[in-house]
């Protein structure tokens, strides 16, 4: 077992695709926080009762439960978890919907590393005022514009 010392945290990634959620773990396991993994909408939602994580990492294209029915679903027994948004699909009208459900932010496929870890860093270290405050809008996370 590695002799790092684990940071506070833990991050749930809900995709359907076992790559990505291995990347994640990969990504912010070396960072020292828990990474937990749902390769489906109901799963996620199963995972999010039981783990009651700080993040959630929710792609919106999967099938069946889609991330807009996750998050609906989400949401009706945990208002204040922080959700990042990871999709290679977005419109504008589903970009609206997630922001509607108290979305932390929104990121494009592809993504790099860097702000990955950056984004999560952000949602495990806000952890005051209500989940209003929280709210973030495309403009404030810089959506459309290159993360460095």
């Amino acid at each position: 077992m590695s002799k790092m010392k684990k940071k506070r945290g833990a991050i749930l990634v809900i995709d359907d695709e076992p790559d990505i959620c291995e990347l994640f773990e990969q990504i912010l396991g070396a960072e020292g926080w828990t990474v937990l993994s749902a390769y489906n909408g109901l799963d996620g939602v199963v995972r999010n009762t039981a783990s009651n994580p700080d993040v959630i990492i929710l792609d919106l294209k999967m099938p069946k439960m889609d991330g807009i029915e996750t998050l609906k679903a989400i949401r009706k027994t945990d208002p204040v978890v922080r959700v990042i948004i990871l999709t290679g699909y977005g419109s504008a009208a589903t970009i609206r919907d997630a922001l509607d459900l108290n979305v932390y932010e929104y990121i494009s496929k592809p993504f790099e590393n860097d702000t990955i870890r950056r984004v999560v860093g952000e949602a495990l270290a806000d952890s005051g005022g209500t989940s209003d405050d929280r709210r973030r809008t495309p403009e404030d996370s810089g959506e459309g514009k290159r993360h460095e």
